[in-house]
């Protein structure tokens, strides 16, 4: 089992001016593990990110990192394994050219010039900015900016990596290169976000935070799926799931024509089963991989899930979407 490298016990956390923000917070995350913290505003989130590093101290509680405790005399050794980025990249660009601030965090590390170098090309070539070292942060674009942060926390290479709202203000096509460079990275991560369909796609676990105590911990995609939660705490399912359903309903529904149906159907890779003898029917929708031969032309070896017309969706542990009927046959109809 991996060992322990974000521990926090019975962590409460109240300002000067009395607001008691957490309240007897407790959570463990292992090494490797991706992880999405999400909640209601207020809900004490970006306080919660403030402690792992030290930029803030609990009231009451410990919070350690691979078992050093988070406290001021530990804070050069907390700041080298714990690396922030933060939702506004303004808040950590400071030097005149992109090269100084990529730099900055391995040259207080006091590593040799040859190997600063080093880490500035791998950093800046990981969020796509090679060939801009000369250039003034200032004068990027937000999106640009926003991957010059990362790339100032990734040149000093540290161990836990905690996102502030990591998506926010990118476009299309950098937010995927993000999400790509973030599910292939093996470090322990801490992702503060409101946009769920990122956690949908990073995360294998994650926290909801509500009122200053997490009301959910459970893998990623139950917790995202679980709309009265997620409603409850003034969340919305993921814009993909979001998505999926709304089209299913159409398809319940039946209130269009057989083209739209048609182009509905395909865009969900569906087909309809039927199970046992009274024929019941339910529609199948996939994006999960798995290894069974389909019956229909249009069958793609994509991921997929199942979704039953009258059951509940329900996450097993491969990554499917099940439901338990007896007597399961495939039947194509469409």
């Amino acid at each position: 089992m991996n060992e322990i490298t974000i521990n926090v016990e019975g962590v409460d956390f109240t300002y000067p001016d009395g607001h008691h923000v957490l309240k007897n917070v407790n959570c463990a995350i292992r090494k490797g593990e991706k992880v999405a913290l999400i909640g209601p505003n207020g809900a004490g989130k970006s306080t919660f990110m403030s402690l792992l590093n030290g930029v803030s101290i609990p009231t009451q509680g410990r919070v350690s990192i691979s078992g050093l405790e988070v406290c001021k005399e530990n804070f050069v050794q907390i700041r080298r394994k714990v690396g922030i980025v933060f939702q506004d990249p303004d808040d950590q660009l400071f030097c005149p050219t992109v090269f100084d601030d990529v730099a900055f965090g391995p040259l207080n590390l006091g590593l040799p010039k040859d190997e600063i170098k080093q880490r500035v090309k791998e950093a800046l070539e990981t969020v796509g900015l090679e060939g801009f070292d000369e250039r003034s942060s200032f004068h990027l674009s937000f999106g640009e900016r926003k991957r010059l942060a990362l790339a100032t926390v990734l040149s000093y290479q540290p161990d836990v990596l905690v996102f502030d709202e990591p998506s926010t203000n990118m476009d299309p096509l950098n937010r995927r290169k993000l999400i790509t460079w973030l599910q292939q990275s093996n470090r322990t991560m801490l992702l503060c976000t409101h946009d769920l369909d990122i956690a949908l796609d990073v995360c294998d676990r994650c926290l909801v935070l509500s009122d200053g105590h997490f009301v959910a911990d459970d893998e990623a995609r139950t917790i995202l799926n679980d709309k009265q939660l997620l409603e409850k705490n003034n969340l919305e399912l993921p814009l993909a799931l979001m998505t999926h359903e709304l089209l299913l309903e159409k398809l319940r529904t039946g209130q269009m024509s057989s083209e739209e149906k048609h182009i509905i159907e395909k865009f969900l890779h569906a087909h309809r089963h039927t199970h046992g003898p009274n024929g019941q029917e339910h529609i199948h929708i996939h994006f999960h991989g798995h290894e069974h031969e389909h019956l229909h032309d249009d069958a793609v070896p994509d991921d997929h899930m199942h979704s039953d017309t009258d059951a509940e969706i329900v996450w097993s542990e491969d990554g499917h979407h099940h439901h338990s009927h007896p007597n399961h046959t495939d039947k194509d109809k469409t």
